[in-house]
Protein backbone atom coordinates (compact mmCIF):
# COMPACT_ATOMS: atom_id res chain seq x y z
CA UNK A 1 0.00 0.00 0.00
CA UNK A 2 1.29 3.58 -0.70
CA UNK A 3 2.16 5.28 2.40
CA UNK A 4 0.87 8.50 1.40
CA UNK A 5 -2.95 10.02 2.00
CA UNK A 6 -5.23 10.92 -0.73
CA UNK A 7 -8.80 12.55 1.00
CA UNK A 8 -11.56 13.22 -0.25
CA UNK A 9 -11.65 15.68 -3.11
CA UNK A 10 -11.75 19.35 -1.27
CA UNK A 11 -10.38 17.92 1.42
CA UNK A 12 -6.81 19.65 2.13
CA UNK A 13 -4.61 16.72 2.49
CA UNK A 14 -2.09 18.92 4.23
CA UNK A 15 -4.67 19.52 7.14
CA UNK A 16 -4.55 15.52 7.67
CA UNK A 17 -0.34 15.48 7.98
CA UNK A 18 -0.40 18.95 9.82
CA UNK A 19 -1.88 17.64 12.28
CA UNK A 20 0.25 14.33 12.98
CA UNK A 21 3.36 17.02 13.27
CA UNK A 22 1.14 18.73 15.72
CA UNK A 23 0.33 15.64 17.68
CA UNK A 24 4.29 15.07 17.85
CA UNK A 25 4.80 18.59 19.09
CA UNK A 26 2.43 18.40 21.75
CA UNK A 27 3.14 15.00 22.99
CA UNK A 28 6.96 16.63 23.32
CA UNK A 29 5.70 20.10 25.29
CA UNK A 30 3.87 17.72 27.58
CA UNK A 31 6.46 14.78 28.01
CA UNK A 32 9.42 18.12 28.35
CA UNK A 33 6.72 20.19 30.98
CA UNK A 34 6.22 16.74 33.01
CA UNK A 35 9.74 16.17 33.04
CA UNK A 36 10.96 19.25 34.45
CA UNK A 37 8.09 19.86 36.71
CA UNK A 38 8.97 16.17 38.49
CA UNK A 39 12.79 17.47 39.14
CA UNK A 40 11.70 20.73 40.24
CA UNK A 41 8.64 18.36 42.74
CA UNK A 42 11.81 15.62 43.39
CA UNK A 43 8.96 13.33 43.24
CA UNK A 44 10.45 9.74 42.40
CA UNK A 45 6.52 8.62 40.96
CA UNK A 46 6.86 10.44 37.78
CA UNK A 47 10.49 8.98 36.69
CA UNK A 48 8.64 5.65 35.09
CA UNK A 49 5.92 7.76 32.94
CA UNK A 50 8.81 10.12 32.19
CA UNK A 51 11.17 7.37 30.98
CA UNK A 52 8.09 5.39 29.36
CA UNK A 53 7.25 8.58 27.61
CA UNK A 54 10.74 9.81 26.59
CA UNK A 55 11.05 5.97 24.77
CA UNK A 56 7.21 6.29 23.40
CA UNK A 57 8.02 9.56 22.20
CA UNK A 58 11.35 8.50 20.13
CA UNK A 59 8.98 5.86 18.77
CA UNK A 60 6.50 8.42 17.60
CA UNK A 61 9.15 10.14 16.15
CA UNK A 62 10.27 7.21 14.00
CA UNK A 63 6.78 6.35 12.86
CA UNK A 64 5.59 9.98 12.03
CA UNK A 65 8.25 10.78 9.29
CA UNK A 66 8.57 6.89 8.40
CA UNK A 67 8.12 6.44 4.39
CA UNK A 68 8.36 2.31 5.09
CA UNK A 69 4.52 0.73 5.19
CA UNK A 70 5.58 -1.22 7.99
CA UNK A 71 6.25 2.18 10.91
CA UNK A 72 3.19 3.69 9.01
CA UNK A 73 0.96 1.01 10.18
CA UNK A 74 2.43 1.06 13.50
CA UNK A 75 1.28 4.84 13.75
CA UNK A 76 -1.97 4.52 15.40
CA UNK A 77 -1.01 2.51 17.84
CA UNK A 78 2.19 4.53 18.59
CA UNK A 79 0.04 7.78 19.23
CA UNK A 80 -2.67 6.15 21.76
CA UNK A 81 0.40 4.64 23.10
CA UNK A 82 1.91 7.92 23.87
CA UNK A 83 -1.16 9.64 24.90
CA UNK A 84 -1.64 7.49 28.07
CA UNK A 85 1.92 7.18 28.55
CA UNK A 86 2.35 11.37 29.04
CA UNK A 87 -1.04 11.67 31.11
CA UNK A 88 0.38 10.93 34.50
CA UNK A 89 2.59 13.24 33.95
CA UNK A 90 0.17 16.16 34.21
CA UNK A 91 -0.23 15.98 37.51
CA UNK A 92 3.50 16.99 37.94
CA UNK A 93 2.45 20.09 35.88
CA UNK A 94 -0.32 20.99 37.92
CA UNK A 95 1.48 20.51 41.10
CA UNK A 96 4.10 22.73 40.05
CA UNK A 97 1.61 25.80 38.23
CA UNK A 98 -1.53 25.35 40.58
CA UNK A 99 -3.54 26.55 37.80
CA UNK A 100 -6.86 26.18 37.67
CA UNK A 101 -10.20 27.19 36.16
CA UNK A 102 -12.63 25.45 38.05
CA UNK A 103 -14.59 28.86 38.99
CA UNK A 104 -14.82 30.36 35.78
CA UNK A 105 -15.99 26.52 34.43
CA UNK A 106 -18.84 26.40 37.29
CA UNK A 107 -19.94 30.10 36.86
CA UNK A 108 -20.05 29.73 32.83
CA UNK A 109 -22.35 25.66 33.85
CA UNK A 110 -24.39 27.92 35.80
CA UNK A 111 -24.77 30.77 33.17
CA UNK A 112 -25.69 27.97 30.66
CA UNK A 113 -27.88 26.04 33.16
CA UNK A 114 -30.63 28.80 34.06
CA UNK A 115 -28.68 29.43 37.30
CA UNK A 116 -27.80 26.08 38.48
CA UNK A 117 -24.94 24.00 37.37
CA UNK A 118 -25.14 20.23 35.31
CA UNK A 119 -23.58 18.80 38.18
CA UNK A 120 -25.49 20.41 40.38
CA UNK A 121 -28.98 19.57 39.44
CA UNK A 122 -28.02 15.64 39.57
CA UNK A 123 -27.55 15.91 42.83
CA UNK A 124 -31.42 15.13 43.46
CA UNK A 125 -30.69 11.80 41.76
CA UNK A 126 -28.36 10.05 44.51
CA UNK A 127 -28.73 6.63 45.08
CA UNK A 128 -26.98 3.55 46.38
CA UNK A 129 -27.80 1.37 43.50
CA UNK A 130 -27.62 4.23 40.91
CA UNK A 131 -23.97 4.80 42.23
CA UNK A 132 -23.25 1.23 41.34
CA UNK A 133 -24.55 1.13 38.15
CA UNK A 134 -22.84 4.51 37.22
CA UNK A 135 -19.47 3.64 38.72
CA UNK A 136 -19.30 0.73 37.06
CA UNK A 137 -20.54 2.64 33.51
CA UNK A 138 -17.89 4.90 34.09
CA UNK A 139 -15.16 2.35 34.79
CA UNK A 140 -16.50 0.58 32.01
CA UNK A 141 -14.56 3.72 29.70
CA UNK A 142 -11.25 1.38 29.57
CA UNK A 143 -12.70 -1.47 28.55
CA UNK A 144 -15.11 0.60 25.52
CA UNK A 145 -11.58 2.10 24.35
CA UNK A 146 -9.45 -0.87 24.69
CA UNK A 147 -11.53 -3.04 22.83
CA UNK A 148 -11.67 -1.44 19.59
CA UNK A 149 -7.74 0.12 19.87
CA UNK A 150 -6.57 -4.03 20.15
CA UNK A 151 -8.97 -4.70 17.46
CA UNK A 152 -8.04 -2.36 14.97
CA UNK A 153 -4.64 -2.86 16.05
CA UNK A 154 -4.91 -6.28 14.36
CA UNK A 155 -6.46 -4.82 11.40
CA UNK A 156 -4.13 -1.57 11.34
CA UNK A 157 -3.66 -1.89 7.54
CA UNK A 158 -7.11 -1.55 7.07
CA UNK A 159 -8.93 1.94 6.38
CA UNK A 160 -11.28 1.90 9.12
CA UNK A 161 -8.59 0.97 11.35
CA UNK A 162 -6.74 4.43 10.07
CA UNK A 163 -9.18 6.57 10.27
CA UNK A 164 -10.33 5.21 13.73
CA UNK A 165 -6.28 5.85 15.23
CA UNK A 166 -6.46 9.00 13.23
CA UNK A 167 -9.44 9.77 14.86
CA UNK A 168 -8.53 9.00 18.22
CA UNK A 169 -5.31 10.94 18.12
CA UNK A 170 -7.18 14.12 16.97
CA UNK A 171 -9.40 13.60 20.20
CA UNK A 172 -6.25 13.45 22.23
CA UNK A 173 -5.02 16.49 20.25
CA UNK A 174 -7.32 18.73 21.03
CA UNK A 175 -8.32 17.42 24.43
CA UNK A 176 -5.02 17.84 26.04
CA UNK A 177 -4.78 21.48 24.26
CA UNK A 178 -8.09 21.76 26.51
CA UNK A 179 -6.18 20.71 29.88
CA UNK A 180 -2.81 22.63 29.31
CA UNK A 181 -5.08 25.74 28.45
CA UNK A 182 -7.62 25.22 30.64
CA UNK A 183 -6.44 23.34 33.80
CA UNK A 184 -9.40 22.50 36.36
CA UNK A 185 -9.58 19.88 38.60
CA UNK A 186 -13.67 19.11 38.71
CA UNK A 187 -16.52 20.06 41.19
CA UNK A 188 -15.53 17.45 43.59
CA UNK A 189 -12.20 18.71 44.35
CA UNK A 190 -12.46 22.41 44.15
CA UNK A 191 -16.13 22.76 45.77
CA UNK A 192 -16.17 20.23 48.38
CA UNK A 193 -18.75 22.51 50.31
CA UNK A 194 -21.28 22.33 47.17
CA UNK A 195 -20.65 19.06 46.10
CA UNK A 196 -20.36 16.08 48.73
CA UNK A 197 -18.44 13.14 47.90
CA UNK A 198 -18.34 10.43 46.94
CA UNK A 199 -22.03 9.73 46.33
CA UNK A 200 -23.93 7.52 48.43
CA UNK A 201 -22.89 3.95 47.15
CA UNK A 202 -21.27 0.47 47.58
CA UNK A 203 -18.62 -1.71 46.82
CA UNK A 204 -18.03 -0.53 43.04
CA UNK A 205 -18.53 2.98 43.44
CA UNK A 206 -15.59 2.95 46.63
CA UNK A 207 -13.24 1.12 43.80
CA UNK A 208 -13.83 3.85 41.44
CA UNK A 209 -13.01 6.19 44.25
CA UNK A 210 -9.47 4.61 45.33
CA UNK A 211 -8.67 4.37 41.50
CA UNK A 212 -9.77 8.29 40.75
CA UNK A 213 -7.93 9.56 43.34
CA UNK A 214 -4.61 7.41 42.02
CA UNK A 215 -5.09 8.33 38.67
CA UNK A 216 -6.14 12.08 38.95
CA UNK A 217 -4.16 14.69 37.59
CA UNK A 218 -5.66 18.05 38.57
CA UNK A 219 -5.97 19.41 35.26
CA UNK A 220 -7.56 16.97 33.11
CA UNK A 221 -11.75 18.15 32.92
CA UNK A 222 -12.26 20.46 29.97
CA UNK A 223 -12.94 18.91 27.41
CA UNK A 224 -14.03 15.90 29.21
CA UNK A 225 -12.48 13.09 27.24
CA UNK A 226 -14.68 10.21 29.14
CA UNK A 227 -17.80 11.93 27.38
CA UNK A 228 -15.58 12.74 24.12
CA UNK A 229 -14.16 9.67 23.53
CA UNK A 230 -16.95 7.50 24.74
CA UNK A 231 -19.29 9.58 22.03
CA UNK A 232 -16.55 9.07 18.97
CA UNK A 233 -16.30 5.51 19.72
CA UNK A 234 -19.95 5.34 19.23
CA UNK A 235 -20.22 7.12 16.35
CA UNK A 236 -17.47 5.32 14.31
CA UNK A 237 -19.17 2.33 14.71
CA UNK A 238 -22.40 3.67 13.26
CA UNK A 239 -20.37 5.35 10.20
CA UNK A 240 -18.76 2.16 10.19
CA UNK A 241 -21.81 0.36 9.87
CA UNK A 242 -21.32 -1.10 12.97
CA UNK A 243 -25.07 -0.59 13.79
CA UNK A 244 -25.37 -3.80 16.56
CA UNK A 245 -22.82 -2.85 18.13
CA UNK A 246 -23.27 0.26 18.65
CA UNK A 247 -26.60 -0.31 20.02
CA UNK A 248 -24.99 -2.52 22.22
CA UNK A 249 -22.75 -0.07 23.88
CA UNK A 250 -25.24 2.58 23.67
CA UNK A 251 -26.55 1.98 26.96
CA UNK A 252 -23.03 2.03 28.60
CA UNK A 253 -22.17 5.23 27.05
CA UNK A 254 -25.26 6.58 28.16
CA UNK A 255 -24.55 5.76 31.39
CA UNK A 256 -21.02 6.78 31.35
CA UNK A 257 -21.83 10.07 29.93
CA UNK A 258 -24.33 10.76 33.15
CA UNK A 259 -21.73 9.53 35.41
CA UNK A 260 -19.14 12.46 35.08
CA UNK A 261 -21.76 14.35 35.68
CA UNK A 262 -23.18 12.29 38.86
CA UNK A 263 -19.77 11.34 40.02
CA UNK A 264 -18.55 14.90 40.41
CA UNK A 265 -16.02 14.60 37.79
CA UNK A 266 -17.19 16.98 35.19
CA UNK A 267 -19.35 20.31 34.92
CA UNK A 268 -21.92 20.44 31.75
CA UNK A 269 -19.56 22.98 29.91
CA UNK A 270 -16.97 19.78 30.15
CA UNK A 271 -19.23 17.22 28.38
CA UNK A 272 -21.12 19.80 25.88
CA UNK A 273 -17.09 20.92 24.82
CA UNK A 274 -16.15 17.20 24.91
CA UNK A 275 -19.29 16.44 22.42
CA UNK A 276 -18.60 19.20 19.81
CA UNK A 277 -15.33 17.49 19.63
CA UNK A 278 -15.92 14.17 18.92
CA UNK A 279 -18.87 15.77 16.09
CA UNK A 280 -16.20 17.80 14.36
CA UNK A 281 -13.85 14.99 14.35
CA UNK A 282 -16.21 12.52 13.14
CA UNK A 283 -17.32 15.25 10.72
CA UNK A 284 -13.61 15.84 9.36
CA UNK A 285 -12.84 11.97 9.29
CA UNK A 286 -16.28 11.46 6.80
CA UNK A 287 -14.73 14.66 4.99
CA UNK A 288 -11.30 12.94 4.18
CA UNK A 289 -13.39 9.89 3.05
CA UNK A 290 -13.35 7.65 6.01
CA UNK A 291 -16.37 6.32 5.25
CA UNK A 292 -17.00 6.15 2.03
CA UNK A 293 -17.70 2.34 1.61
CA UNK A 294 -17.68 2.08 -2.46
CA UNK A 295 -14.26 4.05 -2.08
CA UNK A 296 -10.51 3.22 -1.95
CA UNK A 297 -8.58 5.59 0.72
CA UNK A 298 -4.84 4.92 0.31
CA UNK A 299 -2.46 5.83 3.21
Amino acid sequence: MNSRIEPHPGVAKYGVRFSYRCYLGVIALILMAGIVSAIRLGDRQFIIPGAFGLFALCLLFKATYARSERWKSWLGVIQFACSWLVFPLFKAIHLVTQRSFDTELLALDRALFAGVGATERVRVLENYWLSEILSLCYLAFYLLILVPVIVYAVKRKTQASRGFFYGLMLMYLFGFIGYGLIPAAGPYLQFPELFTYPPLGGAITGFLVGLVAQGGTGMDVFPSLHCGISLYILGYLLLQRHCWIALLIFPVVAGLVLATLYLRYHYGIDLMAGTLLASSVLAWLRNCGYFRHDATLRI
